[in-house]
């Protein structure tokens, strides 16, 4: 049986946009967290999810939450999540500096009225 290595990847990469980070409020794929995703020959899938700190105090429960969604999409027959970093991914940065500019515009219009 030949596995589509390339539409397991994306199924998987949709399935982690509903696994959020519950601190930040962002989903793992958009935040930058999940930094490869990598299926073998055989469906066995490698995950690398960065943290923001090694002393992350939810790190079980994203793993577990990696690996429980990654393991609902057809053709994934193990899955192992790998801890691959600690920082702030430079995506997360992006939206947290979006977020940021939004406050001030909405500062600044209330200031005005």
């Amino acid at each position: 049986m030949v596995i589509d290595k390339s539409r397991i990847v994306e199924e998987i990469r949709e399935k982690l946009r509903k696994v959020m980070d519950p601190e930040i409020g962002v989903n793992l794929v958009d935040g930058g967290f999940i930094r490869s995703i990598e299926v073998d020959d055989e469906g066995n899938v490698r995950i690398g999810l960065m943290l923001t700190t090694p002393y992350c105090p939810i790190t079980y429960v994203l793993i577990a939450s990696v690996e429980e969604a990654a393991k609902t999409v057809k053709g994934v027959k193990n899955v192992n999540v790998e801890i691959v970093g600690f920082g702030i991914p430079p995506e997360l940065e992006r939206i947290m500096e979006e977020k940021y500019r939004e406050m001030l515009v909405a500062l600044e219009e209330e200031k005005e009225t």
